[in-house]
């Protein structure tokens, strides 16, 4: 029952952070565009993109991808 109450009050916080994070893009679609440009060129960024690109080379990681996108197939 306690899980239950802590789902219901979850559930609420999120559909109320949506919708207000909805209405603030919605003003300004392109704030958000350019701020990602700008973290992604970001010293920070260019590091998480260039970690990203390393762990996508790493065999075990392609072997858990296939895995993830043939059980999306059989469904």
């Amino acid at each position: 029952m306690k899980s239950k109450w802590i789902f219901l009050l979850l559930l609420t916080l999120t559909i109320q952070c949506a919708s207000s994070n909805s209405k603030d893009s919605s003003e300004g679609d392109g704030k958000l565009v350019d701020t990602i440009i700008q973290k992604a060129q970001s010293e920070e960024g260019q590091k998480a993109i260039q970690t990203a690109k390393e762990k996508l080379q790493d065999k075990e990681t392609q072997e858990k991808l296939k895995s993830l996108i043939s059980k999306d197939k059989k469904k």
